[in-house]
């Protein structure tokens, strides 16, 4: 039996496919710092992995490693990690171990999003204009250079729109609440074509089939100011894309000699079907997408995944009806919460798939700026485009969370009001 190595992030649905498995032994492989970002409950079910000190020498952990995989038998033949964050350092655990993995050039192009459209533009992508800044003064040229139009501000390798400002001022500039340390932060130039999404399943450096997500609106502004956040699967490319999504992600998988994994790439399309490149990911996306992806075709993508991994031979078979799920983060708010639309409410939403809430009465919540900030998701489908945004709208419009701030100004409110009258 073959066994694969598994950088473990966080628990999430590809954690739980991987232990479903029969026909693999799977060695599950942490950071101590990650600890945290588990659920309590899967920390106390599952003990069964090996945890890396992240901020001791990393040539003394890996050896220690291979002691202790020597003390138990156990010979590695693959590789996997589905992390963003510990992208760089568990590839190089892989390296030291000399299994398949991502080269250290590879790595910062599928993570430093300077590399990453330095090498887009060498394939022959559209990207828009950026640079890497060390100062405000860096900022404040880049913006004259872009005639003081809109630019963004934001780190070089963070997820989920952390830190990510949109300038249209020299007083903007003036008042970025980040301290600029070298080498971490970029400028690029904004751009109004819409925002999509591409997630593709690669194996043997050959695109199996890559999966449209429509974004009705754009997440640097739902994570700014608490707009409509979500994504939708759809059914069939639109016919004024210049390029079909399939052979455009194929040029990005040869350009940088991808083999197996899992792709997500961030696009942005102007309104006469251009396609502009703006960031990718070697692993599966965030939020519900690499669901609404099963749901909509019918089949496992988290076991698929896992057999690229270990070199099995994949067959996309989907089923006959082909559906349009999407997935809505809802609302969240700052401070103690005193009403809630609540998950059983939200089940019975037409179309309704699946949900989560985060948020419940009486907790006291404090936001975040990221575009994953949330009190909850729900997943909806329908058999067409237009029914699900209208699901996922409704949703949102008619949902409800209200704060003991909001209660008090409104208590007030309506005694003025009495008064008045």
């Amino acid at each position: 039996m073959k066994t694969l190595l598994y950088f473990e992030e966080y628990d999430s649905q590809l954690s739980y496919e991987l232990r479903n498995r029969k026909d693999i032994n799977v060695i599950f492989i942490r950071a101590d710092k990650s600890r945290r970002f588990f659920s309590r409950k899967y920390l106390d079910k599952y003990n069964d992995f090996y945890q890396f000190s992240y901020e001791s020498d990393f040539e003394q952990q890996v050896q220690i490693f291979k002691n202790w995989l020597n003390t138990k038998g156990y010979k590695i033949d693959y590789f996997l990690n589905d992390s963003e964050y510990y992208m760089e350092y568990s590839n190089k655990i892989a390296r030291a171990l000399n299994l398949e993995c991502l080269s250290e050039q590879q790595v910062k192009w599928v993570r430093n999003k300077v590399n990453m459209k330095d090498k887009f533009r060498e394939i022959g992508l559209k990207t828009v204009e950026y640079r890497p800044v060390e100062s405000k003064r860096d900022i404040l040229e880049f913006f004259k250079e872009m005639r003081c139009q809109r630019i963004v501000f934001k780190p070089k390798d963070e997820m989920n729109s952390f830190e990510v400002y949109m300038i249209d001022s020299i007083e903007d500039i003036d008042n970025l609440p980040v301290e600029i340390t070298p080498d971490k932060y970029m400028v690029e130039q904004f751009t109004n074509a819409h925002e999509w999404s591409i997630e593709s399943l690669v194996q043997d450096g050959k695109v199996l089939d890559s999966y449209l997500t429509y974004i009705p609106g754009s997440t640097i502004k739902a994570s700014i100011n608490g707009g409509l956040n979500c994504h939708m699967q759809l059914i069939h490319y639109p016919k004024f894309f210049k390029e079909n999504p399939k052979e455009y992600i194929q040029k990005i998988v040869d350009g940088m000699n991808l083999k197996n994994g899992a792709m997500t790439i961030e696009v942005f399309v102007s309104n006469d079907g251009e396609i502009i490149a703006s960031e990718m990911g070697w692993r599966f996306p965030g939020c519900q997408t690499t669901k609404n992806i099963s749901v909509s075709r019918g089949f496992n993508i988290f076991d698929t995944l896992i057999d690229i991994a270990v070199h099995n031979p994949v067959t996309l078979n989907y089923k006959k009806e082909i559906t349009c799920p999407g997935d809505i983060y809802l609302p969240n708010k700052e401070g103690k919460i005193t009403m809630i639309t609540s998950i059983d409410e939200l089940k019975q939403v037409p179309g309704f798939v699946d949900g989560e809430m985060y948020v419940k009465e009486n907790d006291v919540v404090t936001k975040r700026r990221v575009g994953t900030d949330a009190s909850g998701w729900v997943m909806v489908q329908s058999a067409s485009p237009r029914k699900t945004m209208e699901i996922m709208r409704n949703i949102y419009n008619n949902f409800v969370i209200n704060t003991e701030k909001e209660q008090r100004e409104e208590n007030t409110n309506v005694k003025k009001r009495s008064k008045n009258d």
